[in-house]
C-alpha cells in the first residue's frame, strides 16, 4: 500500500507528490462575510485570524465562555468573508452559536449546506479547480487545500479530477488524517475537550491576540502550565479498535487490569497493525510508552507518526 500524500520521513518532511483528491462526505463548512467579519470572528476563536493574509487560513477552535471546545476547523480568509471548514456536520450549530452574538455587526452568517468539500493532493493542478473557491487546509501537509464546489457542479469537478488526479477513498484518507495528527471534529475534539487538550497550541492558539470568548480559561492554563489530558498517537500491533477503547499501562496485573490511561478517539488499519489517536493522561503522554489496547501491544508516538507501508 503505497502513500497518498506526501510520504513521512524520519524527520518528517514532505515529499512534493500527492496528486490525489478526495469527496469529504460529512464534512460542513460556514461563510461569515461583511466589512466587519474578520473583527466578529476574531471574537470568538483562538487564533489570530486577523493576521491572516486574504489567502491564507490557519487552525483554530470556537470555544465556549468556560472554554470547552464547541468547533476545531480551518479559517480561512477571502478578502471581506471568512471561511470556516469543519471536519464534521456542525457548520450549523456553529452558525446558531455565533448568531447568538450578533448585534449589531455588519456580518452575514451562512451555512455552505448547497456546496460539497473536496480534498486536493499537493500537486493536483490548481486549473483543475479554477472556477471554484479553493482554500489552503491548515494543518494538512504543505500544499494540499480544500475546495468548495457547488452542489449543482461537483460531478463535472469530480469527472475532471479523475482524468489527472488518484481518487482517495475514506478508509485512505482516515489513515492518513490520523498518521497526520489531525485531529477530526466532533471525533478527536469536541465539548468534552480544552484546547490544551489536544496539543495543537503552537497551529490553533494564538496567546497575543486580544479578547476572545473563552480567552480567560485558555489563559489561565497556559499560566499554570498543565492539563490533565493530552492528544497523542499511538501505533498498535494488532487490528484498529473502536473509538472510546480504553488504553491501559503496559505491565500485566490485577491493579493494571483495572487502570484506564487514556481512550482510543479514531483508528485506521495499516500493513502492520493499526494507529490511531488517543487521549492520555498527562502522566502517560510519554512518547515512547508501552501501553496495552485490547489486550494488544501499543506504544505512544509523537504526531504526525511516520507510516511505513510496502508499496504494491
Amino acid at each position: 500500500m503505497s502513500e497518498v500524500f506526501p510520504p513521512m520521513h524520519a524527520s518528517h518532511s514532505a515529499d512534493p507528490s500527492g496528486n490525489v483528491y478526495a469527496v469529504l462526505d460529512g464534512w460542513s463548512a460556514l461563510s461569515v462575510a461583511g466589512p466587519d467579519a474578520v473583527r466578529f470572528v476574531q471574537s470568538f476563536c483562538t487564533n489570530d485570524v486577523a493576521a491572516l493574509a486574504v489567502g491564507d487560513s490557519c487552525e483554530a477552535f470556537f470555544t465556549d465562555v468556560k472554554a470547552h471546545v464547541l468547533a476545531y476547523g480551518v479559517v480561512a480568509r477571502l478578502a471581506e468573508t471568512l471561511v470556516v471548514v469543519l471536519s464534521s456536520a456542525g457548520a450549523d450549530a456553529l452558525c446558531a452559536h455565533l448568531d447568538r452574538y450578533l448585534i449589531r455587526e455588519q456580518v452575514t452568517l451562512q451555512t455552505l449546506s448547497d456546496q460539497q468539500l473536496l480534498l486536493l493532493g499537493c500537486t493536483v493542478d490548481p486549473k483543475i479547480t479554477a472556477s471554484v473557491v479553493t482554500v489552503v487546509a491548515a494543518g494538512w501537509p504543505a500544499g494540499v487545500r480544500f475546495a468548495i464546489v457547488p452542489a449543482t457542479a461537483v460531478t463535472g469537478v469530480v469527472h475532471q479530477l479523475e482524468q489527472v488526479a488518484k481518487p482517495l477513498d475514506a478508509e485512505a484518507l482516515e489513515r492518513q488524517r490520523i498518521a497526520w495528527g489531525i485531529p477530526r471534529d466532533g471525533v478527536d475534539v469536541d465539548a468534552r475537550n480544552l484546547p490544551q487538550e489536544v496539543d495543537r497550541n503552537e497551529h490553533a492558539i494564538s496567546f497575543k491576540k486580544g479578547c476572545y470568548l473563552g480567552q480567560e480559561p485558555v489563559a489561565r492554563i497556559d499560566a499554570l502550565g498543565r492539563v490533565n489530558w493530552l492528544l497523542r498517537g499511538v501505533r498498535i500491533e494488532g487490528p484498529a479498535p473502536a473509538s472510546g477503547t480504553a488504553l491501559r499501562e503496559a505491565q500485566i496485573t490485577a491493579q493494571a487490569d483495572e487502570k484506564s490511561v487514556g481512550r482510543i478517539t479514531s483508528s485506521a488499519a495499516t500493513a502492520s497493525g493499526a494507529i490511531a489517536l488517543a487521549y492520555l493522561r498527562r502522566e502517560h503522554a510519554t512518547v515512547g510508552l508501552r501501553v496495552r489496547v485490547n489486550g494488544v501491544a501499543a506504544i505512544v508516538e509523537s504526531l504526525p507518526m511516520i507510516v511505513r507501508e510496502a508499496s504494491p
